[in-house]
This record gives C-alpha cells, structure tokens and sequence, in this order.
C-alpha cells in the first residue's frame, strides 16, 4: 500500500530531497550523467533520454505494517528503447542540513566517517611521525576509506559486500534523528555501489545507491584508497531493467548508541531466513585442531605452542607471542579438554611462558626461549627501527586475562596441579605493570616500551581486556586496588570510546583503524566486571557494546563465485566477523574469543538477541576446518585461514579465497568448543539454542513435559555439550566454570536423540 504522507513525513524529518541518476562511463570515468529530481519524475515515474537509448523509471513507496518510521523503496530503471553500453543507474538521498558532526556509520567500513588523520605506507603500518607518538597524540589510521577531516574532496565509495551488512546510516546530533538505509548486496547487474560524497562547505550530505556500483576511477586495496578502479557499468539491450530495492528508517536518535540500538532490531529486515550449515560438530573440529597444534605447532626443546601464523616463518623463527593471535590462549582450551599430551604441554607452556616470555616490567614479550631475544612488535624491524622495543599492550592484556582461566581451571584438580609459586608471582607481577601505567597515564594506551613498561602512543582501546584481567585479579589476590582501576579504567573507555561509537587499536598491524577486536574485548570485560561486582550498570555497558559489535559481524549469505574455493565448497559467510576497517575481509571467529560474553549477557537480561548472534559466530566456524577429505586450498587436516573475502580489496580474484596459512581462527574455534554449549535450553520457557552443527527441535511442549529432538545429519560422530536450566537459574552468575555442568549426548552419524524434561510447578 502507498503512504505518501508517510515517506513525505520521513524526508522532510530529515530535510532530505532524493534525485535519480543514470551515468555512463569509459573504463571507470564518468563520461555522462542524467541527475532528475524526484519530482521531476511525476511523481512515481516519467521517461528520458540517456546514453543513446530512452528509459523508463517507476518508484513505489510503501509503508512497513510494524514500523512507523520505515519505508520500503523500489526504484525500476527499464531500458525502452535501444541498447546502452557502461551504465548504471542509481538513487541520491541529499540532506541539505549536513554537518560534520554527524557520525556516520558503514558496518564494518566506516565508523564516524573514519573521518580520521590518516598517513600512508605499505602494509604494515605503524607511527612514524614524532606527532603521531605519545600519550595523548590523535588517532592515527592508515589510507582508508573515509570522509575527510580537512579541507577538500570529502567522499567514500564502496560496494556493499565491503560491509557487514548492505546498510548506512547515521545520527545527526543537531536534530536528535537517526537514518538508516538497508538495501541488497547485489542485483542482476552486479554488485549494488554505496556512495557518500560531502559539499566542499560540507554543509550537504548525499548518500547514493547504486548498481552496478563503479566505485569511479579509484578503488580500496590494502593500505591505499589510490588503486586504479577495475569496476565496470552494465551493457543492456531494450527491455533490461536496473531494480533497487532498499529500505529507509527515520527514527528518534538522541545519542550515537541509539544508531546502534536500533541497527540491531533491522539488520536482516532485508534477508531471508538462512537455513544453517551443518559441516562438522564441535567435537570432530576439536579433535581435528587438537591434533593439528600437538603435530605442526609444537616446539618440543622449548616447550611452547607458537602461534600458527609463525609455524611457516621463512625466517625460520617458531616464534612465541603472547596474546593476540592465541599466545597462552590456545593454552586454556588444551588445559581444559585436551588430552594428557596437551594437558602436559600446557603446564611446560606456562613455564615458558613466565621464564622466558616475561619482561622486568610485568608485560609479556615475543620470545623464542633464548637469552633476550624480543622480536618487536614494528613487525618490519629494518623499516621502523625505532619501534623494535614497542609492545602492543592488547597482547600483555590477553594474556593477564586468560591466566585466570588456566588458574581456574587448576585450582579445581588435585595438588600436583596447582599454580606454581611463579606463575602467581609473574601475574601479580603483569597486574602491577597495569596498574602502573594507568596510574602514570590514566589509560592503557596501544603501545608501550616492553623494558620500561613506559606509555609510547596513547589513545586507544588495545589493552581493553586488561579490565577484566584486573577485576579476576581482585578476586585472586584479594586486592582491591586491581578492582578500583578495573571499575576506573572500565568506565573510561566506556565513556571515551563506547559512547563514541569507536574502538581502536586491538590489531597490531592497522595502527588505529575502528576494530571489532577491541570491541569485543571492551564487551568481555564489561561482562567480567558485572560478575565480580554484581553491578547491573555493567549489564547496561555490555548491551551497549554487544550492539555495536553486532556491526561487525556478516548477517547475510553471501553469494561466493561458484568457481571460487569458497563457492565450490558452498561456504556460508553468515556469522563471520570483520576485524577491522583497514583488512577488508570477515573472518571465522572474533580474534581471539568464543563470544562466551553474548552467552552470559542473555542470560543477565533475556534479551534473545544476544543468544542469536552468539549462534551465528559459533556456528559458522567448523565449516572453515580444513580436512583430509574436504581440504581447503590444499591446507593440512586441522588448519583454518582467516580470509572470508566477500571484496575485491586484494582483486576480483580474491574473492572466496584464501592463501595457504593457518591463523588465529584455530584458537577461536577451539575456545568455542570450550566455552560454549553446543545446545542450551531453558524447559521452562522452551528455549532452545543449537549453537553446534547439529539440529535441535521441540517435539512437544506441555504444562508438565518439554520434549527436544537433537539430530545429526552430518556424517561424524558428535559429542554435543549439552547446558539444562530454568530461567529462575539465570540470576546465577556463570563465572568461568559454567561448562563444568554440562552434560553429553553422543550422537552417531546421520541420527537423533530425544531429551525429555519435566516442567516442575512454581519453579
């Protein structure tokens, strides 16, 4: 049904007048283009002349049933009459009461417009300049796509698979209004392009939809926005039609976190229901990566798991590193379920760990097991020789953290395997290098002098797991100190960083590009301070976080070549997550978490949400298991990449590839198995979540019984954790040994089990 006075309402909220356009190209420069004001257009449709043919152009607008503020938009481009060569056609939504406060928001692409100063150089980046380097320098990104925060040319081409999700938005603090547009990722044509080019007096927006995108004359590849474009438009003969669908929010938008909040409620309006893919169970993954890291990623001399991306170092370095990429994390899901093998190696892991991984100031370094061998964290020593002493501090913060993990996890066997006198040494020992640096700096900054512990550059959310690692620490040590700088510093970077819609500086390797790494870190440790302190102000923060989180993580399917790897393979994109703004690719997992967080805010708040896009990260992740008989780019059994390229940013034929490497991934899919269940239920409110690869229906749901039918249908065997409570148990807090609860279903290949519950009255 139309609603004119609806979609008049919705633009004139945001003073915003649409034009359509068609354009033609040479190559990717624009030769011509045909701009017309909606109303030029009678309204709903008109016809013109353009490019050597005549076109007819049809909008419908209708409203949406469920919600006030949204509007469906439908825009046909048909070709009449005779035949175009390099075209497309597209839609201009122009606001004319712009401003350069208004935070603009891409998921996974562009927070606050990336309107950031920016250097370029080849990847790996890292701070040069003197001005770039201290305590409260600016943040820096590398050459980005984003909004410019000088004088100039101020505009962001991108293709919507560069996204997370095909949407853009943002809040305009001047009027208190939020926008959205969600479209799709593609049409027949090609990719669908999404534009947002600001006036030189940048007192005028324009958002533009378009297909096929043609991103003109320069494109995005790693580190340099100046790539020569390689799109091209469509050739279309008369009776072709351009279609694009999109959808339009107009809503009440008084903060940044309110764009967030109500991304959440719409971010699949315009997808249909994925029917998961169910590869390979937790257990058979776990089994295929256990065995992977006891056979290629073990230095048995020394006594240490190497991360997997150095188990291939031409240099002929096994380097150890903490944090990040999995150092000591791996650990804890081999100390928890692995078999006496890991759990041995484990113990010799933490010894290396603190003998020889440990600096004098308290933070961890990269080490080979030699006298004073650090190896920098400038990643290309001969190309930033002054950075060969920086430490990223994020990875000294995983570390802190994940040792409460291990001790938990000791502390309940027997005596032979209870903490050694300088493990706990060691860890008071990092504590205190954090609560030094935040005593000197107010924060924990991106890098530090790995001899001094002294701050270097400043400004970012890195570190922001050592929150969480301070608070268990509290708990540990019985100190309250560590609790009074995890709650300071907890709210800090919510105030600096959350309520700004920006975090930065978790990855070492893209200086200060918005980053879900650090975001998700921020949300665990958010989760972890409300469990130490039963301070529901910390349930507040972490919804808060969850929901900008939600932006990095792909909620769509996303259609790979079908003479790609991925697309011979038939991989499903939905649920990996984005690192960051600079590395253009998703990923299997949240580097390097289970997401566990998600899991335990449910059950603090009952919000469904957050068990749904737990569900969407874990599940996802065993199907990028490589194996012997499903290999993936030639990778030995048990090895998973990081690439989930949906972009071109390393060419068109890097789409749905991936390079032989194994990757931090490995750590996420194992914590998973670890950390979560593989189905939770709630009988009494006949919740069910399968978040293994493993079906789960009700059968029956009564005043006195719940029935649930858990079903196989991959061809391995599944050992399922499976996690039984009432809703009246969620006032329980989790902590760290939760799964110890869990019971097991074993289900053969290709069959089902039933599990029956009865409901107790008044319970």
């Amino acid at each position: 049904m139309n609603n004119a006075n609806q979609e008049q309402e919705i633009f004139a909220n945001l003073k915003c007048n649409t034009k359509i356009q068609l354009s033609q190209y040479v190559g990717s420069h624009l030769a011509d283009r045909l701009v017309k004001p909606w109303d030029d257009v009678s309204g709903k449709s008109g016809e013109f002349a353009f490019g050597g043919g005549k076109w007819q152009c049809r909008i419908q607008a209708d409203e949406i049933a469920k919600n006030q503020n949204a509007i469906d938009l439908v825009v046909h481009f048909e070709l009449i009459e005779g035949a175009v060569k390099q075209v497309n056609a597209g839609i201009t939504f122009s606001f004319d009461d712009w401003s350069t406060d208004n935070y603009v928001l891409m998921p996974a692409a562009v927070y606050n417009g990336n309107r950031f100063d920016s250097r370029r150089m080849e990847y790996p980046p890292l701070h040069t300049d003197v001005a770039d380097i201290g305590v409260d320098a600016p943040t820096i990104v590398s050459d980005i796509p984003r909004l410019n925060s000088h004088d100039g040319k101020s505009e962001i081409q991108l293709l919507a698979r560069d996204l997370a999700t095909p949407a853009i938005g943002f809040h305009a603090p001047k009027t208190g209004k939020g926008f959205w547009c969600l479209n799709d990722e593609h049409t027949e044509h090609g990719p669908i392009g999404m534009f947002i080019k600001e006036s030189d007096d940048r007192k005028r927006g324009e958002i533009t939809i378009l297909s096929p995108g043609v991103r003109e004359d320069v494109q995005y590849t790693m580190c340099n926005t100046q790539l020569p474009s390689q799109d091209r438009g469509a050739d279309l003969q008369a009776g072709d039609e351009i279609v694009l669908r999109m959808r339009l929010f107009c809503f009440e938008c008084p903060e940044i976190q309110s764009l967030y909040d109500y991304f959440v409620g719409i971010r699949k309006d315009l997808t249909e229901d994925v029917v998961p893919k169910q590869e390979l169970p937790f257990s058979e993954a776990w089994k295929l990566l256990e065995e992977k890291h006891n056979r290629d990623n073990w230095v048995e001399e020394k006594g240490y798991y190497p991360d997997s991306l150095s188990i291939l170092g031409s240099n002929g370095l096994r380097l150890w590193r903490p944090g990040w990429c999995g150092g000591l994390m791996v650990t804890a899901p081999l100390l928890s379920d692995g078999d006496e093998t890991s759990r041995q190696r484990v113990l010799r892991n933490l010894d290396f760990a603190f003998q020889h991984g440990q600096s004098d100031c308290g933070f961890f370094r990269n080490s080979t097991g030699e006298s004073r061998d650090y190896y920098g964290d400038s990643m290309r020593p001969k190309r930033f020789p002054h950075a060969n002493n920086w430490h990223l501090t994020r990875k000294s913060a995983d570390v802190f953290y994940f040792i409460f993990k291990h001790f938990a996890l000791l502390d309940s066997e027997d005596v032979a395997m209870q903490p050694k006198a300088a493990w706990l040494e060691g860890t008071r020992k990092c504590a205190d290098a954090f609560v030094r640096l935040w005593k000197q700096a107010g924060q924990f900054g991106q890098r530090v002098d790995i001899e001094t512990g002294k701050l270097i550059v400043g400004g970012s959310a890195s570190a922001s797991l050592a929150i969480a690692g301070l608070a268990l620490a509290s708990q540990y040590f019985d100190c309250d100190e560590y609790l009074e700088v995890a709650t300071a510093s907890g709210d800090y970077y919510y105030e600096n960083f959350v309520k700004k819609g920006i975090t930065t500086g978790g990855p070492g390797d893209a200086m200060q590009c918005p980053d879900s790494e650090s975001a998700f870190g921020l949300l665990e440790s958010f989760v972890v301070l409300y469990e130490v302190t039963g301070d529901e102000g910390w349930v507040k923060k972490a919804c808060d976080m969850a929901h900008q989180c939600a932006t990095w993580v792909t909620s769509y399917d996303f259609e790979f070549p079908p003479e790609s790897t991925f697309g011979r393979l038939g991989m499903s994109a939905i649920g990996t997550v984005w690192a960051n703004t600079q590395n253009k690719h998703s990923a299997p997992g949240i580097c390097t978490l289970s997401g566990s967080s998600l899991l335990k805010l449910y059950r603090a708040t009952n919000n469904s949400f957050y068990l749904e896009l737990i569900r969407e990260i874990a599940h996802s992740l065993p199907q990028y298991v490589s194996r012997e008989d499903r290999s993936i780019c030639d990778m030995p059994s048990g090895w998973i990449n990081e690439r989930v390229n949906l972009g071109d940013w390393e060419g068109k034929k890097g789409i749905g590839e991936v390079f032989y490497g194994a990757c931090w991934p490995e750590v996420s899919a194992m914590l998973t198995y670890t950390e979560l269940p593989g189905v939770y239920i709630q009988p009494d409110t006949a919740t069910v979540c399968a978040f293994d690869n493993i079906d789960a229906k009700i059968v029956e749901n009564t005043e006195d019984k719940f029935i649930i039918e858990l079903g196989n249908p991959t061809k391995f065997e599944a050992s399922v954790k499976v996690f039984v409570e009432n809703s009246t148990d969620t006032k329980n807090i989790f902590g760290y040994d939760y799964m110890s609860n869990c019971s097991t279903v074993v289900l053969a290949p290709v069959s089902s089990h039933t599990l029956e519950f009865m409901k107790t009255k008044g319970k």
